[in-house]
């Protein structure tokens, strides 16, 4: 049988910063041990688990399989095991001796009965579903978990809202889904700095005349602060150390620093960028991801300008989200190429294939993802390898030298 694709989901600490990454496959039944260990090797997921540790959802027969879990270094990995886990005493002992080597397991819990009697040499975290978290369990439970050695780990965590309250409880990590779904009680009102962004934007766009950029940013100090910090964070790799406008120019040329403006219209303008910024940093995964997988699908004669094309449609297909406007709107105020508007409003064209592949990995609709990238002929080795260099790379972003 072939590989199965691979997906990837970060998950959040209790201050919004990437923490670890959340590790799926396609289809009814879980990927063979094999399988994943095969694209751990190959994929790159190793240094990428250095600095995101991987959350794995597997069948405790895994747990046997020696082979398979001495793979990951121990810090690299937790492993989730189901529920049912608790009444087998094999599995039970199993994981007891996989602590004792320290590996990281969790364990799903979905009755709140069992919180009492939880084997604590077999476990170190616990997976709780955040509807289960915040409809089932009794204020009591809660602090018997809050009490508890016990990690936690929420999934399906759907709004800002729910995410805070698991926060206050005491969640190690949450899934981040909710920070791509437009919160209705966030209120409707513009953000007028990053709009600013966008016609400084506009400017780089139509190549105008680097003095009239270089005014924008002396005219807001705070732009060319957070431009700086992007532009000298590791993802970048700039040998020197950039300390101005022209200079950023100088050394990383027009078409560079606009990938950097493009994504400094997520930065946080008013904390100076001070604050974990979960929004960015999937921006730019999804604007890197889009790129190597327009990548995947060949050289060319305009294979440059595919890849330009291609990240920019990652890093834009968040605006509605960060503006709370509709795209169709933002589409008008910005001079894009009809490939990538199309694929923004639409769908359409290979880069609407592509990120639409995108989305659906971030929704779970791993069938659809499947079935778009069979369609465009990436196969599940290129599919992961982009998505792995595209975390790695934007995990970094913000992080100084």
């Amino acid at each position: 049988m072939p590989d199965p694709y691979s997906f990837f989901r970060p998950l959040l600490a209790a201050d919004k910063r990437w923490a670890a990454l959340d590790w799926r496959s396609a289809g009814a039944q879980a990927a063979e041990a094999a399988d994943l260990t095969r694209c751990f090797a190959d994929a790159g997921v190793a240094a990428l688990a250095k600095l995101l540790p991987v959350v794995l959802s597997i069948d405790p027969k895994w747990l046997v399989e020696s082979e398979s879990i001495e793979q990951f270094q121990a810090d690299q990995a937790i492993f989730v095991v189901p529920a049912a886990a608790l009444d087998d005493a094999q599995t039970i002992d199993v994981c007891i001796g996989l602590r004792k080597q320290g590996r990281h397991l969790a364990l799903q819990l979905e009755r709140a009965e069992t919180i009492d009697t939880l084997p604590r040499a077999a476990f170190d975290y616990l997976q709780v579903d955040a509807t289960f978290a915040r409809e089932q369990l009794s204020a009591g439970d809660l602090n018997d978990l809050e009490r508890s050695p016990f990690r936690k780990i929420a999934t399906a965590v759907g709004s800002v809202h729910a995410f805070e309250w698991l926060a206050g409880k005491r969640f190690d990590l949450s899934d981040s889904r909710f920070v791509t779904i437009l919160d209705p009680a966030s209120g409707g009102e513009r953000d007028l700095p990053r709009l600013q962004v966008l016609r400084l934007l506009n400017l780089v766009i139509q190549d105008a005349d680097s003095r009239e950029i270089e005014e924008v940013f002396r005219q807001e100090p705070r732009l060319s602060y957070n431009l700086l910090r992007l532009v000298n964070s590791v993802a970048v790799g700039a040998k020197t150390r950039i300390n101005s406008f022209h200079q950023a120019i100088a050394l990383l040329g027009r078409r560079q620093l606009q990938r950097w403006l493009q994504l400094l219209i997520y930065a946080d303008q008013l904390t100076h960028g001070s604050k974990p910024n979960p929004l960015m940093q999937l921006a730019a995964q999804r604007g890197r991801q889009l790129e190597l997988l327009a990548a995947a699908l060949g050289p060319g004669s305009a294979a440059a300008e595919a890849a330009e094309a291609a990240f920019m449609t990652g890093i834009f297909s968040l605006l509605d989200i960060l503006l709370k406007m509709p795209m169709s709107e933002i589409l008008r105020d910005l001079p894009l190429p009809s490939d990538v508007e199309a694929a923004l409003a639409l769908r359409q064209g290979q880069l609407g294939t592509l990120l639409a592949v995108v989305l659906a990995g971030e929704t779970g609709d791993f069938a659809q993802a499947q079935a778009l990238l069979a369609s465009l002929e990436i196969g599940p080795a290129a599919h992961a390898a982009a998505q792995v260099g595209a975390f790695y790379w934007a995990a970094r972003i913000n992080s100084e030298r």
